[in-house]
């Protein structure tokens, strides 16, 4: 008896110390990704990686919602998210607009260029749109203003290399608010001329939506772009974010991660951090020349 009081004793302790070690963790991780894809997807598409997140951490992960890039950077701001997906632009723009603090941990990984991707301009294959001197005076479609390859870089393109102004140049310009909306609308004919990046290629073409890149005209394609980051709130507790960070590393060694990877282009995860992305500081600087306007 008086064994079986002191095993249970020292459970209790062993409870007690572990309880007291995540003491200071929230009650549920929420996690965020600036709109890549329509909000319906999200949802279904999060499923296996938010439980895997939840068996690693030991505590239940949500999935933030947002219509657009400022929603998840003021969100994390204010605290009500604490890891979010950027694009190297917008991670920039939640520290220095939004006053996020907030710090870089991983970065993606992709099947086809590794820790870089590009920014497209695309037409649809067929229209006759193959060069900017044809896209003159059709319809043109950025994402987002915080989207990196959907906006700042082909922006920045437009201004210091092309030296065109995008509202003088094109016919409508117009924000579609996702990737997807841009790649569907070139696709079906809707969008003459759209930029997009080429992992939502990758992605549209997993999900069915498309045949793949042979369906467009790549216009322009932007110089390497460090890998979008996942970045966590700083003042997470040390522990809670090297528990995040290893989860996110090794997910790729589990048999749903390959699947879920996989289906977004991408082999994994990669460590990042702040300084990979002091380059999308001087795009933010050019961008707020009155020359590099719309």
């Amino acid at each position: 008896m008086r064994k079986l009081l002191w095993l249970l004793g020292v459970g209790a302790v062993l409870s007690l110390s572990g309880w007291a070690q995540k003491a200071n963790w929230p009650r549920e991780l929420v996690i965020a990704e600036v709109p890549v894809e329509s909000a319906a997807d999200y949802q279904a598409r999060y499923a296996p990686f938010l439980d895997y997140l939840k068996s690693r951490l030991g505590i239940p992960v949500k999935l933030f919602l947002a219509t657009d890039y400022t929603a998840v950077m003021l969100a994390q701001a204010q605290g009500q998210v604490h890891a979010a997906f950027y694009g190297p632009g917008s991670y920039v723009d939640a520290i220095e607009k939004a006053k996020a603090p907030i710090e870089a941990f991983v970065k993606e990984d992709s099947i086809r260029s590794g820790t870089v991707y590009h920014s497209l301009m695309i037409s649809k294959k067929g229209s006759g749109i193959k060069t900017l001197a044809d896209a003159k005076g059709k319809d043109f479609a950025f994402v987002d203003p915080e989207s990196t390859s959907g906006y700042k870089v082909p922006m920045t393109y437009f201004c210091l290399e092309a030296k065109i102004r995008p509202r003088e140049y094109f016919g409508r310009v117009l924000f579609a608010g996702n990737h997807e909306n841009v790649i569907l609308g070139v696709a079906r004919g809707t969008i003459p001329v759209g930029v997009t990046w080429d992992t939502g290629i990758s992605i549209a073409t997993s999900k069915g939506q498309i045949r793949g890149l042979e369906e467009f005209e790549v216009i322009w394609r932007s110089d390497p772009i460090p890998a979008s980051p996942w970045a966590y709130r700083k003042d997470l507790p040390s522990d809670l974010k090297e528990a995040i960070r290893k989860a996110y590393l090794e997910f790729k060694d589990t048999p749903e991660g390959k699947k879920w990877l996989e289906a977004r282009g991408l082999k994994g995860f990669a460590p990042a951090s702040d300084k990979d992305y002091d380059p999308f500081r001087k795009i933010n600087d050019a961008l707020k020349r009155p020359e590099c306007q719309l």
